[in-house]
C-alpha cells in the first residue's frame, strides 16, 4: 500500500477524493470517454493521460429480459464495449496514467484474466514495460490476450489470489515496479475509474436512477467504485438517492456475502479468506475483499444485499442473456443475469441495472465446446432442408 494511504484513527485503507472545482458543464455534455470527467479524477496533468478511447459505453434496454424475469425496466451497461473487452480498462487508465504521472517505466499486475490483458495493452500505449501473475483461475485465453500485446505473463501456482497479490507486492518492492493491480487496499489510484460509470449512468438515466443496481464483486472495486462515484453526485447536489447496490458472487467464492451476513468489518473480513475458491467465474474468485473497505459499507448504506449463484446458474445466465438479448458476456458478467433469474428480494416491477463486466469472446475456449457444429452438408436445397427438419 502506498503510504499515507491508511487511516491512522481506525486502520483501514483509505480512498481518494477529489477537491478540484468542477465545471458545470461536465455531467451535462455527453462524454466521448471516461477522460470526460478528467476533473473528478485524480490525475494532476491531462499530459499524464494513458488512454484507449475507454468509457462511455452503451446503455442497452433488455425488453425480452425484462418482461421474462417480471421486471418493469431492465437496462445493461455495456462495458463489453471497452478497448480489450472488459470494464478493466477504465481502472488501468486512471492507474497507469498515475504511474505515468509519477515517473514509473514498468508495471505488474495479479489477474485472472481482465486487468491483464488491460494492463498489457495500456502499458503498450504508454510505452512501458508490463509484468502480469496469473493465477490459478485464470483463463487461456486471456493469457494469450495480454501476451499479445508484449507483457511478461507469468503463472503462479496458487488458487488463493491474496498469496500471488502478496508476491507481486514484494517484487514491485524490490525491483521498483509500479503495482497496478486493481485492488483499493494497496493503491487506490488504481480503482478510481469505476467511478465513471455512476456518472455515465447519471447521464444516460436523464438524472432519474433505477430503484436496484446489480454488479459483479470478486475484490469488491468495482461496485464499491460506482456507490463513491454516486457520493460524488450527491456531493454536487445532481441526486438525492442512490440506487440499492446488489453484489453478486459466485456461490464458490462468496467472501462478500460472508462478511454481510456476519456483520464484519473490513478488517473482520480479512481474518476469514474464503477457502478453495472454486467457479467457473474466475474474474471474480477472489479469496478476499481487496476493496472491502467501499464495497461492504455500499451494501449496507444503500439497503443492498449481496446474492450467490453457482455454476449451472452462471452458465444459464450468460446462455439467457446471449438468446434474448444478443449479447454473449463472459461468465463473471453472466453472475448478474443469474441473480436476476433467482429473483431474491427484487420486487415485481422494478426498474433495475445490471453492469455487464466483460465480453464473452474472450471465453471461446468455454463455451465453444457446448456449441459443436454438426455434420457438414453437401450444397444442395434437399440437404440443407432436410438439416433443418432434424433440428
Amino acid at each position: 500500500m502506498e503510504a499515507g494511504f491508511v487511516c491512522a484513527g481506525c486502520g483501514e485503507p483509505c480512498s481518494l477524493r477529489v477537491t478540484r472545482v468542477i465545471p458545470d458543464d461536465v455531467l451535462r455534455q455527453r462524454p466521448d470517454s471516461l477522460w470526460h470527467y478528467f476533473d473528478l479524477l485524480p490525475i494532476a496533468s491531462q499530459a499524464h493521460v494513458v488512454s484507449l478511447g475507454e468509457g462511455a459505453t452503451p446503455l442497452v434496454p433488455a425488453p425480452k429480459l425484462a418482461k421474462r424475469l417480471g421486471l418493469g425496466e431492465l437496462l445493461l451497461k455495456n462495458e463489453m464495449g471497452n478497448p480489450t473487452g472488459s470494464f478493466k480498462d477504465r481502472q488501468v487508465s486512471v492507474g497507469i496514467s498515475h504511474a505515468r504521472e509519477i515517473g514509473a517505466d514498468t508495471v505488474a499486475v495479479v489477474s485472472s484474466g481482465n486487468v491483464a490483458a488491460a494492463t498489457a495493452a495500456y502499458a503498450a500505449r504508454a510505452g512501458m514495460k508490463a509484468v502480469v501473475l496469473m493465477h490459478a483461475h485464470a483463463g487461456a485465453g486471456k493469457m494469450a490476450q495480454a501476451a499479445a500485446y508484449g507483457a511478461k505473463v507469468i503463472r503462479v501456482r496458487s488458487d488463493a489470489p491474496s498469496a500471488v497479490f502478496q508476491l507481486c507486492l514484494e517484487a514491485c518492492k524490490r525491483w521498483g515496479w509500479y503495482h497496478l493491480s486493481t485492488a483499493g487496499m494497496y493503491a487506490p489510484y488504481n480503482v478510481e475509474g469505476a467511478k465513471t460509470v455512476a456518472y455515465e449512468l447519471y447521464q444516460q438515466y436523464g438524472g432519474v436512477l433505477p430503484e436496484y443496481l446489480l454488479a459483479p464483486v470478486g475484490g469488491g472495486g468495482l461496485l464499491g467504485g460506482i456507490w463513491r462515484g454516486f457520493l460524488d453526485l450527491q456531493r454536487l447536489g445532481l441526486i438525492s438517492r442512490i440506487p440499492r447496490l446488489v453484489g453478486v458472487q459466485a456461490a464458490g467464492c462468496a467472501p462478500l456475502q460472508q462478511a454481510i451476513e456476519n456483520g464484519w468489518s473490513f478488517r473482520e473480513s480479512l481474518k476469514h479468506p474464503w477457502k478453495n475458491p472454486k467457479t467457473v467465474a474466475g474474474g471474480i474468485a477472489d479469496d478476499i475483499l481487496f476493496d472491502g473497505h467501499t464495497v461492504i459499507p455500499a451494501i449496507r448504506t444503500t439497503h443492498g444485499s449481496v446474492i450467490s449463484v453457482d455454476d449451472e446458474e452462471i452458465a444459464k445466465g450468460r446462455d439467457l442473456l446471449a438468446q434474448e438479448e444478443g449479447l454473449l458476456c463472459e461468465l463473471t458478467s453472466a453472475v448478474v443475469i443469474a441473480a436476476l433469474a433467482k429473483r431474491e428480494g427484487l420486487p415485481p416491477d422494478s426498474r433495475v441495472c445490471c453492469v455487464v463486466t466483460g465480453n464473452g469472446i474472450k471465453e471461446t475456449g468455454l463455451w465453444g465446446a457446448n456449441f459443436a457444429p454438426g455434420a457438414a452438408i453437401p450444397p444442395v436445397l434437399s440437404a440443407l432442408e432436410k438439416c433443418i427438419a432434424h433440428g
